[in-house]
């Protein structure tokens, strides 16, 4: 995955970042769960089946780069779009068809939610549904997350997803701190962490 070149921003209308690739890491858990603050008290537990942590340090940004990753923390009404230049895949991904066995919804994680979110707003879907087997014909509908296949399964089979996707739905914090010792007396470290939603 190239991650030197990426888009993030408001879902449709992404800020373009080029830096160096030693200022990025991602990891992604398969299975993670998380609690969700939906309004004062309330807490939803979700579950993710991909929860990605991408970490950007600011060591390699530039004076313009870093002040344009600082206003997107000023973005407070909707998640970011973390888009990469290089696309990933989705394998083997487990479900059950549905309608009769017409159709297949996909887990929700933040590379679907990406896709729906960029719909909305009016630009192109991120997910692309592969594969020769029974959605040949078939299509993806990015707001419900549902493949209607173009060759029905029986309901009790079950059948593995296969799709590209180019990125992720992200929450955004800033890092920063002080570490001292050594011959340093200070060495100060800023940079941003993005979270899968």
């Amino acid at each position: 995955m190239w991650l030197s070149q990426f888009k993030l921003g408001r879902p449709g209308n992404e800020i373009t970042f080029s830096i160096n690739p030693d200022s990025v890491q991602v990891k992604k858990s398969q299975i993670a769960s998380s609690k969700r603050v939906l309004s004062g008290h309330l807490v939803k537990r979700v579950f993710r089946t991909e929860f990605p942590t991408i970490s950007l340090s600011g060591k390699f940004f530039t004076e313009a780069q870093a002040d344009a990753m600082s206003s997107l923390l000023a973005v407070t009404d909707t998640h970011l779009s973390f888009i990469v230049r290089d696309d990933m895949t989705m394998t083997g991904e487990q479900n059950f068809p549905s309608n009769g066995g017409a159709t297949v919804t996909l887990q929700e994680n933040s590379a679907t939610l990406l896709s729906a979110a960029l719909v909305a707003a009016g630009a192109a879907g991120s997910i692309t549904v592969t594969g020769t087997n029974y959605y040949t014909g078939g299509s993806y509908a990015d707001a419900t997350r549902t493949i209607t296949l173009g060759t029905p399964l029986a309901t009790s089979t079950a059948c593995y997803c296969t799709y590209v996707y180019t990125g992720w739905l992200v929450s955004m914090s800033e890092m920063s701190y002080q570490a001292q010792g050594g011959w340093v007396d200070v060495m100060p470290y800023s940079g941003w962490n993005l979270v899968g939603v």
